[in-house]
């Protein structure tokens, strides 16, 4: 993928074509995401990473099943806490979404979860699986239970950033809802990277119009239950006239 395909991609993703995310971002202070603003926040290298890591993930899983179907690419992850993803975002976030018509689902057991996000930068900038749906790799207890070097992708375990909240920013960025029974088959993101809640593992899904995360067993492996290994690239350029406090 070249660089200006990224930043097409990015610049006409949900974060500045869903003009109700776009506004949330505006008014929590954090830049728009648009080309012009990708340009001058990240290094022009940081895009050859990105193609990079995006090859290396997918040739390093290529033998599990709907590899063929994965496609690997930038994911902006914003300032947690500025604009934190993990939580039940509103209608008035979700208004531009026409697949998502109802309430989010947190279930109230869950904690926050992990937050990757740099705390000196509104943006930070992953590669993950960014299509409709990740891997086919088992359980929850399956995949913690394996050595590292089956997760490992230049020296980093993929299985850290299995998270709530990169999975919750991807349906923000993705023009049309991920894991949703819309899509070519129903299927639900595993969050591998975070702890058992009361024994149970926790996942994301887009289900009759409405974002769940929730828990269910963690030694359910059936093929609908997914995974998107992803790992972390780089931060955007600081906005010194912002609090991230």
């Amino acid at each position: 993928m070249s660089h200006s395909v990224m930043l097409t991609q990015l610049a006409n993703s949900g974060w500045t074509q869903c003009p109700s995310i776009a506004r949330a971002l505006a008014e929590a202070g954090i830049p728009v995401p648009t080309e012009d603003y990708l340009r001058s926040a990240f290094d022009t290298s940081v895009w050859d990473t990105v193609a990079t890591l995006s090859s290396d993930l997918s040739r390093h899983f290529q033998s599990y099943p709907f590899a063929e179907e994965a496609i690997y690419g930038p994911l902006l992850v914003p300032h947690a806490r500025l604009f934190d993803v993990r939580r039940s975002q509103s209608r008035h976030i979700r208004s531009s979404q026409p697949e998502i018509t109802k309430p989010d689902f947190v279930d109230e057991r869950l904690p926050l979860g992990a937050d990757h996000t740099d705390l000196a930068a509104p943006w930070t900038l992953f590669v993950a699986i960014i299509s409709d749906a990740g891997l086919a790799m088992g359980s929850y207890n399956d995949i913690t239970a394996q050595p590292r070097n089956i997760y490992t992708v230049n020296g980093s375990d993929t299985r850290q950033l299995m998270t709530r909240q990169l999975w919750c920013a991807l349906v923000l960025q993705n023009p049309q809802a991920p894991d949703c029974e819309q899509r070519k088959r129903w299927t639900s993101t595993l969050f591998a990277g975070e702890a058992l809640i009361d024994s149970s593992a926790v996942s994301g899904t887009v289900l009759h119009g409405q974002v769940r995360q929730r828990l269910g067993k963690a030694t359910r492996g059936s093929s609908p239950m997914r995974v998107r290994p992803a790992l972390h690239v780089g931060s955007a350029a600081p906005m010194h006239n912002m609090s991230y406090s």
